[in-house]
């Protein structure tokens, strides 16, 4: 047997790039950011932003693989109307495909007197008994916009 260096030294070679590929793709896999694309916008209520309140945005499709592939998404309303989508961190964005959008309202705050305080009687919270409009959306590869309304459930 003979020791071809100039041989020895291709599969050296040969063999870092296959280990730099195969990290490369077990780090992209690990990231969990695989078919997210980034979303945003802004929640309006008759006109104005709306002030708070929670999105989720949930993968819907045609077959039972394609419902079954997607994590939920979900976003914080800002004080500006505003939001951001995250899936696994912040900002990263919603599975591409279509997502059925619903809207939570924001858990009251109240201060300790109010707790303690068996006669106190909260409001409702704000924007109770609305709903997302559109609340079918499609997430597309790429940065998407998507701006939306509250509207009363039923309309």
């Amino acid at each position: 047997m003979t020791n071809n260096s100039a041989t020895d030294g291709h599969w050296r070679l040969l063999g870092k790039a296959m280990m730099l590929c195969l990290a490369l793709c077990i780090g992209l896999v690990g990231c969990g950011g695989a078919g997210l694309a980034p979303v945003k916008g802004k929640v309006t209520v008759n006109g104005a932003p709306a002030t708070q309140g929670n999105l989720t945005f949930s993968p819907i499709g045609g077959s039972s693989e394609d419902r079954e592939a997607g994590k939920t998404a979900s976003a914080e309303i800002q004080s500006d109307g505003t939001y951001t989508v995250a899936t696994n961190k912040p900002g990263d964005g919603a599975k591409i495909g279509r997502h059925r959008i619903n809207f939570t309202p924001a858990e009251q705050k109240l201060t300790e007197e109010q707790r303690k305080d068996p006669k106190y009687k909260a409001p409702p919270p704000l924007y109770l008994g609305m709903t997302v409009s559109p609340n079918e959306v499609e997430v597309k590869a790429g940065s998407n916009t998507i701006d939306l309304q509250l509207v009363p459930k039923g309309k």
